[in-house]
């Protein structure tokens, strides 16, 4: 089996890890039962696991795309913050304590690109792209009074740093990608199938995920023309 195959099923393998076997026992939101939330411990259907699968395995088609001293961070946005989304996209909060693992992993898979890069500006552009990301998240969060969650807040430093891996440019696409995905799905959905306890609120999470995703899509099909 070849390293690129191993890393696709770890990917596979963390992101089930988070999904199934941490995410159903993380404490519910005080409020959560009030707004009439979908419990963190009926997540596990074979329906929804399914979907977390399909999630996960696409998203491991982007360890083709990048230089190698990448791979450790797209592996981890791809599982670990794949999971998180899958919480969001069933539940409409972003918990946490899964945020926080998952911080910690990129943490770590930073650490390790500036290590087999044998250069540290990859890294740091990455920190600086995760702090912008979070910069901008946390004004949209204090202008649009409820519009943004400060779950979204808290991801952001995640869609930021693996932005960052695509330059200034990169990061600008794959922010804008994700915020006008967002925006069209909130239009779409959150009237019909507004989240649990508002009137027009939807996991605007996975839009945002979704943003490094399109600017790396983009950036390959520009780079193959």
């Amino acid at each position: 089996m070849t390293m690129l195959a191993l890393l696709c099923a770890a990917g596979l393998a963390v992101a089930l890890l988070h999904g199934v076997l941490v995410a159903p026992r993380l404490p519910e939101p005080p409020d959560g039962e009030e707004l009439g939330k979908l419990p963190y411990s009926a997540l596990v259907t074979p329906r929804r696991v399914a979907a977390l699968v399909v999630l996960a395995a696409a998203a491991q088609a982007a360890l083709l795309l990048p230089p190698g001293h990448l791979r450790p961070a797209w592996l981890v946005y791809g599982s670990a913050v794949a999971a998180l989304i899958w919480v969001d996209a069933c539940t409409t909060w972003l918990p946490i304590k899964l945020t926080w693992l998952a911080w910690g992993e990129m943490a770590v898979a930073v650490g390790v690109t500036g290590v087999l890069a044998s250069d540290w500006r990859p890294a740091v552009g990455m920190i600086v792209g995760a702090a912008a990301a979070a910069g901008l998240l946390w004004v949209f969060w204090r202008l649009s009074r409820g519009g943004v969650g400060f779950g979204d807040v808290r991801l952001a430093p995640l869609v930021g740093a693996m932005a960052a891996t695509m330059g200034v440019t990169g990061w600008l696409s794959a922010m804008l990608a994700g915020s006008a995905l967002g925006v069209v799905w909130g239009l779409l959905v959150a009237r019909t199938h507004p989240a649990p306890g508002t009137a027009r609120g939807f996991a605007y999470g996975p839009a945002l995920w979704a943003g490094p995703y399109i600017a790396l899509l983009w950036s390959t099909l520009a780079n193959a023309g």
